[in-house]
């Protein structure tokens, strides 16, 4: 049977060309990490505490220090054991010593009940690691700390509506239509969010980065797996999401230089944005795409050309052969059911479909947590950020490895485990180890091994999703775990919150719902050199086979294995899988 793939073989040669079109379009997710990881040094939440008037008022008292400040006003919170930073003691304010205890409150007897009131003369802020973020600039700490969760959150859920719509736009409009698009109005916006007057209209702008630019991350994707051979695709894949790890480590560098959330978000922007801009209009056309949509000439042009590239020429018996095949092809596509219908209407395939929407939601959730968290670890949050970009990447490289060695479901299961147990042991040590170095440093060393995990996991589940359902219902299927992601990544904001209320809270959360994500995960069928199915019928055979007898079967009430007609396409199937696993 001939398809596209065998033209894209063909046309490969040396494959310079198109090793260098991969690089191109893949380094896009430099900015879009760039975008994604903002929150972590743009919104950056620094240690603060009340203001204390007149105290804090260097020019009045002068020989005050923050630690004499905050040690005599500010109370201990319970639960984090440091100094609130929302209350402060009732005093007296015109003393004129702040180590005065009999002159501040009345009294110099230690177990007297001191009032506490909250802030009303406005915040001090720790800016060791920040110069300006829009945390310190607009106060938004406190009653106001929801509104930085809720912009990031309300961030992710525009990544959420651009994933679901930009396959589409890509598949109408082009794949390079909407990557220059995109880049385009990534730039426009992404300079107008640097010149935000207030939190509401970052929110605002943010949202429309999210809406405008991500479509161009989805058919970047896309594009780079259809003008690669078969046997580059899983390394493509990965790669594309290894970069995504060098732009965190770069994204380290930049805020390190710009420490002021202004001149980041502006310099980040033109660096980021402006290459693609001006490169991208030298991309050629997705030639599957112009194939697929029967422009059948201008695929034609556009294979020559990666050919002539490539040092080698296509062949026209492959381009005639491939054009009798999709032309039959088309027939049968014309009498194909409703996708979304058929994966839910066939209970093996519902069950695997949600428990892998479960599995991607837990994932964005413990990869966007720890991503966002870096700011709350121990050390230098620079550091952590880079640290983490470079486990991100380090894990899509050997993830190439152990998919190759040990399939699919094992590396995905084996990732999840790493990630939760990392992120339990974690709060153990940063909690058991409080003003401890030692247990600090191994607690944020098992963060990032968390995240090393996450991260593994996230760049698996792209490849085996395509691979795990059947092709009339494969774009259906990712675009719903895709979905399931960003719903996963846009509450991940929130469980960061908790973590300055209750600080062992969310790595718990992570890590217990990671540990039965890797459980899920361990059912699925695996799909390392396996022909990949074309109908409903044939993949509901084959997950009825897997879960045959296993302990997952019982527990939802799957069927067991179909009877179906000895010509069926999935009897013969069944039976051919049968017989080699004998031998």
């Amino acid at each position: 049977m001939f398809s596209f793939d065998n033209v894209i073989d063909d046309i490969t040669g040396n494959g310079i060309f198109q090793i260098l079109l991969v690089l191109f379009v893949s380094c896009i997710s430099c900015p879009s990490c760039f975008t994604i990881t903002a929150s972590v040094f743009i919104g950056g939440m620094p240690d603060s505490r009340c203001r204390i008037e007149p105290y804090d008022n260097s020019t009045i008292f002068p020989n005050a220090t923050s630690d004499q400040i905050t040690e005599m006003l500010i109370p201990v919170n319970e639960l984090t054991k440091k100094p609130d930073r929302c209350l402060k003691y009732l005093y007296n304010v015109t003393c004129s010593d702040t180590q005065d205890s009999t002159c501040l409150f009345g009294s110099n007897d230690t177990n007297i009940v001191k009032t506490v009131v909250n802030c009303d003369a406005g915040y001090i802020y720790d800016r060791s690691s920040y110069q300006e973020t829009i945390v310190t600039e607009w106060d938004l700490v406190c009653d106001k700390m929801t509104s930085s969760f809720a912009s990031s959150s309300l961030f992710y859920l525009g990544v959420l509506f651009a994933s679901l719509y930009g396959g589409f736009v890509s598949d109408r409009i082009g794949r390079m239509t909407v990557y220059r698009a995109s880049t385009i109005l990534g730039l426009v916006v992404g300079v107008s969010i640097s010149f935000s007057p207030n939190i509401q209209t970052y929110t605002a702008l943010r949202l429309i980065m999210a809406l405008v630019y991500f479509p161009c991350v989805v058919s970047g994707f896309v594009y780079v797996i259809e003008i690669s051979p078969k046997r580059w695709r899983t390394p493509v894949g990965m790669m594309f999401n290894a970069i995504f790890g060098l732009g965190t480590m770069i994204f380290s560098l930049l805020a390190m230089t710009w420490r002021d959330w202004r001149a980041l978000q502006l310099g980040k922007t033109i660096i980021g944005f402006g290459p693609f801009v001006l490169l991208s209009w030298f991309i050629p056309e997705s030639p599957r795409l112009q194939f697929a949509k029967n422009k059948w000439r201008q695929a034609r042009t556009t294979c020559e050309m990666m050919a002539k590239r490539n040092k080698t020429v296509l062949s026209d018996d492959v381009w005639r052969r491939t054009e009798e095949d999709f032309a039959e092809s088309e027939k049968k596509e014309n009498e194909e059911v409703n996708s979304l219908k058929e994966i839910f209407s066939r209970p093996c395939s519902r069950f695997l479909i949600v428990s892998n929407m479960f599995v991607w939601m837990v994932t964005s959730l413990v990869y966007y947590g720890l991503l966002l968290n870096a700011g709350s670890l121990p050390g230098s949050v620079y550091f952590n950020n880079m640290t983490g970009g470079l486990m991100e990447f380090l894990a899509c490289i050997l993830a190439i490895v152990v998919v190759k060695r040990f399939g699919f479901t094992k590396c995905t299961s084996l990732s999840l485990y790493i990630a939760s147990f990392a992120c339990l042991l974690s709060t153990v040590c940063i909690q058991l180890g409080e003003g401890n170095e030692p247990f600090q440093t191994i607690g944020t060393v098992l963060a990032m091994v968390g995240r090393f995990g996450a991260s593994m996991s996230f760049g698996v589940k792209y490849v085996h999703t395509v691979e795990m359902f059947p092709t009339v219902g494969r774009g259906t299927a990712l675009g719903l775990s895709s979905m399931a992601a960003r719903i996963g990544s846009t509450f991940s904001p929130f469980t960061v919150q908790l973590q300055l209320t209750i600080p062992w809270l969310t790595p718990t959360i992570f890590g217990v719902l990671a540990f039965l994500a890797a459980c899920l995960a361990g059912t699925f069928p695996e799909t390392k050199g396996k022909q990949l199915m074309m109908s409903f019928d044939d993949a509901e055979g084959n997950f009825s086979k897997h879960f045959h007898g296993k302990f997952v079967s019982r527990l939802c009430f799957l069927p067991t294995i179909r009877r179906m007609p000895k010509d069926s396409s999935s009897s013969k199937k069944l039976m051919k899988d049968e017989e080699s696993n004998q031998n």
